[in-house]
């Protein structure tokens, strides 16, 4: 086998391309080149009002715009000195799950799941397994409209602001989507079964793991940052302390590290360090799903996001009951405006995303900062190329290639947010 380069890997967020070094038919080295230009986000908000960040920052990416938004705005009240209601906690974590539900029905059916049957892409599916197509569809559109019904718009929300919502869903509206949530749970249930059916690499990541915990909840919203193997647990504030980002020259996203290590973020390492936390219909998907606990194959992401659609909807249909039989308001707060430095953390479907502002006496942003998720994957999954492609690459020149491209898009990586 040759040097190779494959340009525009398919089915991801992004533009990238994969580059194969080869020396006398052994694969010497391997990278993964983000080519798309810099946006220069963490520029754009200073100067600009606090108000302003969540929605500059929620253009970072059309696909998780509810977590950049909500990010955004946790790190700002913190900032601020801004504590917002039980109601408007629960709120936000709808709007976080709606997210969830939409990216993962995307990623699975459209992105990961012709991988598995031999076709290049879904279209060919909904001509032979149109069953199978019409559940993809139906996830992704009840939580588009989760997020519509919570954030006012499916994509880039607007209702919620820093201190709470400019507005919320009636009791009607929210009524009508939990009898759609509760009924989505076999198609959930359809799909971790659909994905654990399906025969993937033995293949093991080095990496660390991290990802937002809390001793209540499956966080997803709130919690600490813990790391699997090293297994400490820190605020997610400060973040700063924790993670190491660093330019490449062969890419324009920069790489992280913790602790001189790449790390894994998203639904393996959330799966593994917050399984207990699951609901009752979560727990029993994964029990179903064979999936053994703790794993560290990265192929494995496809079932825990499976797992995770399952739980979402069994889980907000809880927390719209709580909405239904409770009072409180999620208006607005009062802010007061002073010199002050906050940070937020949310975990996107894709893993643990990051935002921090430093804020004047004048309410303008002085700094702002972000790490998304793949800017957090991208050291490890270079990592793992490399040691994936010599166990592969004695195959044919074409099943070779899909082999790696199936282990890139097992990260379910946006390229655009890294080159936020």
């Amino acid at each position: 086998m040759a040097n190779l380069t494959v340009e525009h890997v398919a089915r991801i967020e992004g533009h990238g391309n994969i580059s194969v070094s080869v020396e006398e038919g052994v694969v010497r080295d391997i990278q993964m080149d983000v080519v798309e230009p810099a946006r220069f986000f963490e520029s754009m908000v200073v100067g600009r009002r606090f108000e302003d960040a969540p929605l500059i920052t929620s253009r970072i990416c059309g696909i998780c715009s509810p977590n950049h938004a909500l990010t955004s705005i946790k790190a700002v009240e913190a900032a601020l000195g801004v504590e917002v209601s039980e109601r408007t906690r629960l709120l936000r974590t709808l709007l976080v799950y709606g997210s969830y539900l939409q990216n993962h029905a995307t990623h699975l059916y459209v992105f990961a799941a012709p991988d598995f049957v031999g076709l290049p892409n879904i279209f060919p599916l909904a001509q032979t397994h149109p069953d199978v197509v019409g559940r993809a569809l139906k996830i992704k559109k009840l939580g588009n409209e989760l997020c519509n019904l919570v954030g006012g718009r499916s994509v880039h929300p607007v209702t919620a602001v820093v201190g709470g919502f400019t507005s919320e869903p009636s009791s009607r509206d929210l009524s009508a989507m939990r009898a759609r949530l509760r009924d989505i749970v076999g198609d959930a249930l359809a799909t971790v079964d659909l994905f654990a059916s399906f025969k993937v690499p033995d293949f093991d990541t080095a990496g660390e793991m991290l990802a937002l915990t809390s001793p209540t909840e499956y966080a997803i919203y709130d919690g600490d940052v813990t790391a699997l193997d090293a297994g400490w647990t820190r605020p997610a504030a400060d973040y700063h302390d924790t993670l190491r980002e660093s330019i490449v020259g062969h890419s324009n996203a920069k790489h992280s590290t913790v602790g001189g290590r790449p790390f894994l973020v998203g639904a393996v390492a959330r799966m593994n360090l917050n399984a207990q936390r699951l609901g009752a219909r979560g727990r029993d998907a994964l029990e179903a799903s064979g999936l053994v606990l703790p794993t560290r194959n990265p192929f494995h992401t496809h079932v825990c996001q499976a797992v995770e659609l399952v739980d979402a909807a069994e889980r907000c249909a809880g927390y719209i009951d709580r909405l239904i039989g409770s009072d409180g308001s999620s208006e607005p707060v009062a802010v007061d405006v002073s010199a002050g430095t906050g940070a937020g953390a949310t975990e996107a479907p894709r893993g643990t995303l990051y935002h921090s502002y430093s804020i004047g006496d004048d309410g303008l942003i002085t700094k702002g900062d972000v790490i998304t998720p793949t800017a957090q994957n991208l050291a490890n999954l270079e990592a793992d190329m490399r040691a994936f492609a010599p166990t592969v690459a004695d195959r044919p020149r074409e099943e070779f290639v899909l082999l790696i491209e199936e282990l890139v898009r097992s990260y379910d990586p946006c390229l655009s947010c890294a080159v936020h």
